[in-house]
């Protein structure tokens, strides 16, 4: 069952490609860098089921939701 649950997380890989698809996302939206680090390092760093979240919804759609207030990952 821990298998399961590490399965949750996200690997090495998968951060650096997030994290470049959000960098991008996010200098198209206007957003400056610190508040670029924030907000990457709030999803990449979230609960379980918002980690599935990202993972179903994909980097774009999630940039712009993590910019709305009362957002799923607490940014």
């Amino acid at each position: 069952m821990e298998d399961s649950k590490n399965d949750i997380q996200l690997t090495e890989q998968e951060k650096s490609v997030y994290t470049y698809a959000f960098r991008d996302e996010f200098k198209g939206m206007g957003i400056d860098p610190a508040k670029q680090d924030y907000y990457i390092d709030k999803i990449l760093n979230a609960s379980d089921e918002a980690i599935l979240h990202l993972r179903k919804n994909g980097a774009i759609a999630i940039a712009r939701e993590v910019v709305q207030p009362n957002n799923i990952f607490n940014a």
